[in-house]
Formats: structure tokens, C-alpha cells, sequence
């Protein structure tokens, strides 16, 4: 394994062993899951299964490995940045697109375009981020898929006709087989449309700029929602409101019901695909959390044929995914529930349609002597991936869901939570918060587990 410089990590000594049991059960929250890979790995554990059990990705895993290999414990602790936020957040790459569609001068920052430059000398004067270096915000905007041209359409001339969006060739294929061959072709180049609420607006502020649009909308056979083979399975191209007014979604998976009602608004419901929503890998996005919950598999088609990837593995870092290039998400499965089982999605946002400051999704099933059989907590927008909690989860696993038990998972579900301040509020209010919504969700489940769904 070329990952590390072994197939596991190196054996801890007792002191180093002491010290991450320690990390383990009582250190911060991000030093309890560096700990628990460094535990697992000297176990014996080998990375992919590390990667499905912590819901971490694989490049965090093999990082803290190498840290560990080289530094011991001190390679754990977070390094000093000389004051620079360790990552640009999808919070600010939004901010950043929605500051570039007025002018800079409107702002107080001289000038009538935008440069890196000028885009970050308002981003700190603001308090947006403490400090930041031009090639930070180049390769962040360039990771997320982000182009950076001009402050708005650019300048209107007497006699030209100017588009809001950059130039695009625009591709209708008739087959799977055709987008994807369009995909693998044309490469980083090109982008999909089936919704387009995500990517239509990122183009119209030229924060997007693909040279080729292959719109997948009529592609046939990708929008359903059916139960089989033990799955609940919804095609790629399902829109939201599909989801919301099917009764079969209403009658037998109430966190997907809550989850649906509550993103954006009734004219975005009605073009936006489930798949898109995944597929765009937006931790504020709500159906990452849920299906986060749920333990679902994403079903995805490429030049190499059909490929299911756990939800567990899918998100990779900010605004992106496991998807290779030239593969589209064609069906996502969730698990048909047991008897017994309940769900719900409570989420707090600062007006309706807003992304939410922080959301919690709960999927759960009792057993006949009411302990809690199976529990699942996804967390929305409280960190640079979605976050399935899976402290609190075991902390409910086996156990009555009383008021106690309720309680000590919220908590354990806050300390999961890695969220950055913002305009939505501070890091100690979006931890509470998650503790407050993770308590009240796991209330409504289980009352809709107990009554029968």
C-alpha cells in the first residue's frame, strides 16, 4: 500500500497508547477521530474498513496515518497556520459567489472588475476569513469548480451582445452511454445539467464557467421512485417535488418526507433532481445528511459499467465526491425499513428557502422490548463533508431510548459537529445548536417508530 510507509501503522508505545485511549474518550472532538484511526489501524484495522466505520474519507485517513508514522502524538494536533484559515469552507466559496455579482466599488473596494486580489482584500477587510493568500483562494476556487473572470457580465459595449453566462457548447445526448462517452471525452471541461439549481446560478456569476453543458434531462429512465429488491430506489432525474408528493414517500419514509419540504422553495422543488443534490456534494445540502441516516447506496454509471458506493464514502471533501469523471448518479437505494421504524429531519434555517444554519437527520427502528435495534444521525452543514455521527449513534445502539439516553447522544452528536463561524453564527451556537435539533429529531422519530412510521 503506497498510502503509508506500511500496510498498518506502526505499533504505539504504552505511553503513546495511553495518551490516545485518552484523545480517544475525552480529547476535542477532531483529536477523538485521529485518535480512534490511529487505534483502529494498530488493531489490525485496514484503511477501507477505517473509512466505512468513521465515515471519514480516505485521503483524512491516510493523512493522519503518515502524521502519526512521522510525529508521533504531537503529529495529531492541529498546526499553526500563521493566522490563515486551515481551509476556504463552502460558507465562504458561497459568500464569494454572492459578492462577485455586485460591483467592487459597491463594496469599498476601488475598481469596476473583480481580480483574486481585490476579491480578497474585501474578504478580510469583512472578517470573512482572519487572513488569506492569493494561491489559497486560486486553488479553493479551482477545487470547487469555481471560474473567476469578471465582476458581472462583464462590459456592456454599444453594439455587442453580451451573455450572462460564459460561452458554453451545449450538448442534448439521447443515451446513458452517449453522456457518459461525452463525459470521458470531453473531461474536466464539461458539466452536467438535470436540475441546474446549483450550477446554473454559479454560471450566471461566472463562478462556473464549463465550456461544454451536456444535459442529461431527457435522458429516459432515470426518474421513478419504486420499492424493490429491498430498496427503495429513485432514479437520478426524480425532481424534488416528485418526491414530496409521492405517497409512498409519505407513507413509509417520513425523514425523506421532512427532508424534501424543506429544501429551498416550490419553484427550485420543482427542477431540482435528487441526484443533482448529491451529486453537487454541497454539505448544506439536505439530502446529503438523510442519506447519511438512512446508510443508503448511490448507483452510479461510467465508461467502466455500473458502480454502487456506500453514502458512507461518497462525500469526499468540500463540493466533491467518489464520482470519476465521466460517471452520473443514476439511482439512489435506501434500505426499506423494518417494522418499527421512524425518522425525521428537523432543520433550523434564517428564512424559508435559506441553507440551513445546521440540520439533523434521524432514521432509527425499535426492537419488540423497545431498545433502539438500528439508528442512524446525519448532520447538515456543520462541516466541510456531511457528517454522520456515529458516537452518538453507538451511545443509542441497544439501548432505551429514554430522556438520559436521548440526551447523552445530542451531546455526542454536537461534539461530531465541525462547524466554522460565520454570518449564521458563531461555533459554540451551531455545536448547541446541533444538540438542541439532534434531541428534538430522535423525539419525533421514535414517536413516529412507536405509532408505527
Amino acid at each position: 500500500m503506497a498510502d503509508v510507509p506500511s500496510r498498518f501503522v506502526r505499533q504505539p508505545t504504552p505511553a503513546e497508547h495511553s495518551e490516545l485511549v485518552r484523545l480517544r474518550g475525552t480529547g476535542p472532538a477532531g483529536s477523538r477521530a485521529r485518535a480512534e484511526v490511529i487505534l483502529l489501524s494498530a488493531a489490525r484495522v485496514v484503511i477501507p474498513e477505517i473509512v466505512r466505520r468513521l465515515g471519514l474519507s480516505r485521503p483524512t485517513v491516510t493523512h493522519w496515518l503518515r502524521r502519526f508514522e512521522r510525529s508521533g502524538i504531537g503529529g495529531l494536533q492541529d498546526r499553526p497556520r500563521s493566522g490563515r484559515p486551515a481551509r476556504i469552507s463552502s460558507d465562504v466559496l458561497r459568500h464569494i459567489s454572492m459578492v462577485v455579482s455586485a460591483r467592487p466599488r459597491d463594496l469599498g473596494i476601488p475598481g469596476t472588475r473583480w481580480s483574486l486580489a481585490r476579491l480578497r482584500q474585501y474578504l478580510v477587510r469583512a472578517g470573512v476569513v482572519p487572513a488569506l493568500s492569493l494561491e489559497s483562494l486560486r486553488v479553493a476556487m479551482k477545487r470547487a469548480g469555481l471560474a473567476f473572470t469578471s465582476s458581472r457580465a462583464g462590459q456592456i459595449q454599444k453594439g455587442v451582445t453580451t451573455m450572462i453566462p460564459g460561452a458554453f457548447e451545449y450538448h442534448a445526448p439521447s443515451s446513458l452511454g452517449e453522456a457518459t462517452a461525452l463525459l470521458a471525452k470531453l473531461g474536466d471541461d464539461a458539466k452536467i445539467l438535470s436540475g441546474g439549481q446549483s450550477l446554473i446560478p454559479l454560471m450566471k456569476l461566472r463562478l462556473a464557467a464549463p465550456r461544454h453543458l451536456i444535459d442529461i434531462n431527457g435522458l429516459p429512465g432515470l426518474a421513478y421512485v419504486r420499492e424493490e429488491g429491498g430498496a427503495l430506489r429513485i432514479g437520478g432525474l426524480t425532481r424534488e417535488v416528485d418526491l414530496e408528493e409521492s405517497d409512498l414517500v409519505r407513507s413509509r419514509y417520513p425523514l425523506l418526507s421532512d427532508t424534501c419540504k424543506v429544501i429551498a422553495d416550490p419553484i427550485v422543488r420543482n427542477l431540482a433532481t435528487i441526484g443533482g443534490n448529491l451529486a453537487h456534494g454541497d454539505p448544506a445540502n439536505d439530502h446529503p445528511a438523510t442519506m447519511l441516516a438512512f446508510g443508503a447506496e448511490i448507483v452510479a454509471v461510467g465508461g467502466g459499467g455500473e458502480r454502487k458506493i456506500p453514502i458512507t464514502s461518497f462525500f469526499t471533501g468540500p463540493l466533491s465526491t467518489a464520482l470519476k469523471p465521466d460517471e452520473i448518479v443514476v439511482e439512489i437505494r435506501v434500505p426499506i425499513p423494518k417494522p418499527g421504524s421512524g425518522g425525521a429531519y428537523v432543520k433550523m434555517e434564517r428564512k424559508v428557502g435559506d441553507f440551513a444554519t445546521a440540520a439533523v437527520a434521524v432514521q432509527l427502528t425499535l426492537a419488540a422490548d423497545g431498545t433502539c435495534e438500528q439508528v442512524g444521525i446525519g448532520l447538515t452543514n456543520v462541516g466541510a463533508v456531511p457528517i454522520k455521527a456515529e458516537r452518538a449513534e453507538l451511545a443509542l445502539r441497544g439501548k432505551r431510548p429514554d430522556e438520559a439516553a436521548i440526551k447523552q447522544a445530542a451531546q455526542l452528536a454536537a461534539d461530531a459537529a465541525q462547524p466554522e463561524a460565520d454570518l449564521r453564527g458563531s461555533v459554540e451556537y451551531k455545536k448547541d445548536l446541533v444538540r438542541v435539533l439532534t434531541g428534538r429529531a430522535l423525539r419525533k422519530a421514535i414517536e413516529r417508530a412507536q405509532r408505527g412510521g
